[in-house]
């Protein structure tokens, strides 16, 4: 008998009677009725259940129709198979990213066959999702053979720049960042951004005459404008022209603020509702039998608090492993309450979360800690909005530990303001939006430290710069670990560092960071004003 007829989509075989539900599916979605959407997956599942492109669909469907676990429950099934070619692999990665399953993400590039890959193109889209997730040497293996196929494109050095640059190769981030320039196929803003990251002083000049030549030309409002007004502002301020600087800054907080559209009164509710929920008892089986796994040091704070330097010192520890700055841990209280939150949490997240929910946030989150730590005693997280998770993340791991680094406000909020955040921070772009969030952070981190006085440790950014060893000391005394002098070579190579700090971790521990902000105070009244009551306690 003949072959029935088939579709193939994405080098998957579909079953032609199968294909208008396939369609219907994908009208449905884009409807916006994604729980129809997903029952049309799930009817051709039922005919052909190893058709993984109707099942990834289903899952994005369920997650788009809040049906968090559901969609999870799929992803981690589809995470176990075998992908039919380098374009279904890029999918599923995509799903995966979606549930931050990185482990998960690095088995289905292992397993995707790229070594024997004739597709350029392919490997390229697909080293590019790694890097996000800070799996940086199968990212650099997939472009090291897409280079062997004779790939030296524009987004080919993009990406290497990047893995350049948080590896602290800053020669060759430039090098990598200006042959993508030269290319020429179309202009880059972010990578002009990115450029101004690292001092140059030999190309300053070059560098700020472009974007003053290309900022005319990109259309007003766009992410490419903001791009550009941003590092104009850096390269006016690394110049000394203050007047300068504080114009380009003006325009590119003006950009992102239109298009973050963050509201504070909101932001607000969220700070009370977590202050005041009533977290579930700790649940009798969440601590895990001696030897299970690493135990979990959370550094959390603002951004640009001196987070990032904090993690350089601990992860100079032997046994310590660096688990850099991911979402890992709000995907985690996701799954906890069965919601899909596109930010760290939200009003329903912290309604929908009960004790078993803290089973499995915890649950999650140490399978991801074992994965990375690789045996070793501690696994640091360093994503510092997860200060808004503090209380959820210590009462669903009795063995985790909080440090909370601390700086000056206005060093710390000023930091804030000029630095170019991707998909986070919306209140950073605006002064009283910027000191309102400041002052709901400062109680919000009081209420948690009074809850779990023995299980925060403050981090004063300024006595750590004063007292390297004596704060040194103390942190790795707090989170379990003997003293090594090693630990305060911060500027040491190796390792990877993918943060806002990334053009200054590696210059050591800095000592003139404080006050940058006062040549520029005849503009920032705003802020000022708003961090009164804190500046005020502080004795600023």
């Amino acid at each position: 008998m003949p072959a029935s007829p088939t579709i193939d989509i994405h080098g998957y075989a579909l079953d032609a009677a199968l294909g208008p539900h396939w369609q219907r599916g994908m009208a449905l979605a884009g409807q916006g009725d994604m729980a129809a959407a997903a029952a049309c997956m799930q009817s051709i599942v039922d005919v052909q259940p190893g058709h993984l492109p109707a099942r990834l669909q289903q899952a994005h469907f369920l997650l788009g129709a809040d049906r968090y676990r559901d969609a999870l429950a799929i992803a981690v099934d589809l995470a176990s198979s075998v992908p039919a070619n380098l374009e279904f692999a890029w999918h599923l990665v995509r799903l995966l990213r979606r549930f931050e399953l990185h482990e998960q993400v690095a088995g289905v590039v292992s397993r995707s066959g790229w070594e024997r890959s004739s597709n350029a193109g392919d490997l390229v889209r697909l080293a590019a999702q790694l890097g996000p997730i800070g799996l940086y040497e199968p990212m650099t293996a997939l472009l090291d053979r897409a280079a062997d196929l004779g790939a030296a494109g524009q987004d080919v050095q993009v990406l290497r720049g990047t893995v350049s640059l948080v590896a602290g190769d800053t020669s060759g981030a430039a090098r990598h960042l200006r042959q993508a320039l030269a290319a020429g196929s179309s202009p880059l803003p972010h990578v002009r951004w990115m450029l101004t990251l690292q001092e140059d002083a030999a190309h300053a000049a070059a560098d700020m005459r472009a974007i003053e030549d290309e900022i005319v030309r990109v259309r007003p409002g766009s992410e490419d404008e903001a791009y550009l007004a941003f590092a104009l502002h850096n390269l006016r301020h690394a110049a000394g022209d203050v007047e300068g600087a504080w114009t380009a800054l003006e325009r590119g907080c003006r950009v992102k603020r239109q298009a973050a559209r963050h509201d504070d009164a909101r932001q607000q509710r969220l700070f009370d509702a977590l202050a005041g929920v009533a977290l579930p008892e700790v649940p009798p089986d969440a601590s895990p039998a001696t030897g299970a796994g690493p135990r979990p040091v959370f550094i959390v704070g603002m951004f640009r608090s001196g987070t990032s330097v904090v993690e350089r010192v601990l992860s100079g520890h032997p046994g310590v492993a660096d688990g850099g700055e991911s979402y890992v841990m709000p995907a985690a209280m996701c799954a906890a309450a069965d919601h899909l939150c596109n930010e760290v949490v939200d009003e329903r997240m912290i309604g929908r979360v009960d004790a078993a929910g803290l089973r499995i946030a915890a649950e999650r989150f140490r399978a991801h800690a074992r994965w990375k730590a690789r045996g070793r005693a501690v696994f640091t997280e360093k994503l510092p909005s997860n200060f808004l998770l503090t209380g959820y993340i210590l009462a669903s791991m009795p063995e985790a530990r909080i440090v909370h680094m601390r700086r000056d406000p206005m060093d710390t909020c000023f930091s804030n303001l000029r630095t170019f955040f991707t998909g986070a921070a919306g209140y950073s772009y605006d002064q009283a939006s910027l000191a309102r969030y400041y002052l709901g952070y400062r109680a919000l981190m009081a209420h948690w430290r009074e809850r779990y006085p023995e299980r925060i440790l403050d981090v004063d950014y300024q006595a750590f710069v004063d007292d390297p060893e004596g704060q040194a000391r103390r942190l790795l005394a707090f989170c379990g670990l003997d003293f090594m002098p090693s630990v305060l070579d911060v500027g040491r190579s190796g390792g990877y560092s993918a943060t806002a700090s990334i053009g200054s971790v590696r210059k050591g521990i800095l000592r003139n960071r404080g006050g940058a902000w006062r040549p520029y105070a005849a503009h920032l009244q705003p802020l000022l004003e708003g961090l009164a009551p804190v500046l005020a306690a502080d004795g600023g």
